[in-house]
C-alpha cells in the first residue's frame, strides 16, 4: 500500500521544462535558506558585542553565543540560542 499526500505527475512523465523548474524552486529555496542562516550568523556575532546583564536579560550567556557559532555552518545560531534561552529559564522556574 502506497500513501501519498498529494497527486503529483511521476518524473519520467513529466516534460523537461516542468523539471527545470522544480529543480530551480529547490535550488531555490536551499539558497534562500543558506543566505537566512548567514544574517543570522551576522546577528548572532553582534550579540557577542553586548554586555553581560544584557545577554542575562535575554536569558543566554557568552558561552552560548560561542557554542551556538561554533556548530556546524549549516545549523541556523539563532534557534539555537533561543532553545538554550527557553530550557534555561524552564530550569528556573521548577
Amino acid at each position: 500500500m502506497t500513501i501519498t499526500a498529494r497527486h503529483s505527475t511521476p518524473t519520467a512523465t513529466r516534460s523537461p521544462a516542468a523539471r527545470l523548474i522544480a529543480g530551480m524552486r529547490v535550488f531555490a529555496y536551499a539558497a534562500r535558506a543558506i543566505v537566512k542562516t548567514m544574517i543570522n550568523r551576522r546577528y548572532v556575532k553582534s550579540l557577542a558585542d553586548m554586555p553581560d546583564y544584557l545577554l542575562k536579560d535575554i536569558g543566554i550567556r557568552r558561552d552560548d553565543i560561542w557554542t551556538a557559532l561554533n556548530a556546524d555552518w549549516r545549523e541556523d545560531p539563532t534557534y539555537k540560542l533561543a532553545v538554550t534561552a527557553a530550557r534555561r529559564r524552564r530550569d528556573e522556574l521548577c
